[in-house]
């Protein structure tokens, strides 16, 4: 019984044993085994990277000044940067660069003149604050010049001032304040673009009103309300184009049609009274008799009977747009566009 009981041990033994070797016919595996380094040899530790430091935004209690800002510019950057921005050393940055450009912020160039980064070292002690924000808008105003800032003056004031204000402060309910520098320094030029182009809340998308030139150049021009370019005389001398108001031709497509709902439908009139409130509102006064000035008295008993009788002219003015209007039809969709004039029928009521 012992004997026997030795057999089997060996038995399972030899088993495990074979289990822990594999076949000897086996390839060798393709990722050898690495070496690991002898624990009593010093292991190369990763170099400690220093970490950037937080930068303070020190506001100015004056606009920043592009003229303010070229001598400090020809003195500490031109060399590098060149005297015309294009950069002259390996690395450095071309202001004149737009696709560069539009994608950064004020703040973003505060931050890399006061820190440095790479070979470009930190200016926090060669300039005060102030002169960090006259020299960054110094070199912004590479990306652009007194043309685009009086083409773009130009669109600004036919299109924007009435709920943006002439001078940039905003007239209506949420409109921006492109005077505030806290508020214009932390949004890239591609920002503007797509609120300009989509449209966001009440204010429409401009995108089939507006080129893309027209765009970027409104979007160079609000940008001097937060700092002065030092080129104002110059788009002041700049002839301004004469706008000619052409009556607006529609095209049978909108004359032919008519309400497709009953004037009198009151689903039609609570959905074209959001949309009315959201996005005509601040400019036709929430009752429709006109908030601005040029803009129509819908109140009146000859305007409603007008929309009534005269559906597909109003809903073409609607969609198109007409002198400083923008068209709708990149925004609402048909059935929206005639519950927001179904609505309008209810005026004067």
């Amino acid at each position: 019984m012992k004997h026997q009981k030795s057999l089997i041990l060996f038995a399972v033994v030899a088993l495990l044993l074979g289990a822990c070797s594999g076949p000897k016919s086996l390839p060798d595996g393709p990722t050898p085994i690495p070496t690991l380094i002898p624990a009593t040899e010093m292991v190369s530790l990763p170099v400690a990277v220093e970490t950037p430091s937080f930068t303070i935004l020190s506001y100015p209690a004056r606009p920043p000044s592009a003229e303010l800002g070229q001598p400090i510019y020809d003195e500490q950057c031109a060399d590098c940067h060149g005297t015309d921005g294009n950069g002259v050393v390996p690395g450095a940055r071309n202001f004149n660069d737009l696709d560069y450009m539009r994608g950064e912020t004020p703040t973003s160039f505060y931050a890399i003149i006061t820190e440095g980064r790479g070979e470009m070292p930190p200016f926090r002690d060669r300039m005060t604050s102030d002169e960090r924000w006259d020299v960054l808008f110094y070199l912004w105003r590479f990306s652009t010049n007194a043309d685009t800032l009086a083409n773009g003056k130009h669109i600004y004031e036919t299109n924007c001032a009435a709920c943006h204000g002439e001078d940039g402060i905003g007239t209506v309910l949420g409109a921006s304040d492109f005077t505030d520098l806290r508020y214009m320094d932390d949004r890239a030029p591609r920002d503007f673009y797509l609120v300009i182009t989509q449209g966001v809340g009440s204010m429409p998308a401009w995108q089939g009103r507006l080129s893309q030139e027209e765009r970027w150049a409104v979007i160079d021009y609000l940008r001097t309300f937060s700092y002065d370019p030092g080129l104002m005389e110059q788009v002041e001398s700049i002839p301004q184009p004469t706008v000619e108001e052409a009556e607006l031709v529609c095209s049978e497509d909108y004359l032919s049609q008519t309400n497709p709902f009953n004037w009198g439908d009151a689903a039609a009139i609570q959905a074209g009274n959001a949309i009315y409130e959201q996005s005509c509102g601040m400019c036709h006064g929430s009752d429709g008799s006109g908030a601005f000035p040029n803009t129509p008295d819908f109140t009146t008993p000859e305007a409603v009977n007008d929309l009534r009788v005269n559906s597909g002219g109003a809903l073409c003015v609607t969609a198109e747009g007409y002198q400083a209007m923008p068209g709708w039809k990149e925004t609402l969709t048909n059935e929206q566009m005639w519950q927001v004039l179904t609505y309008m029928g209810t005026f004067g009521n």
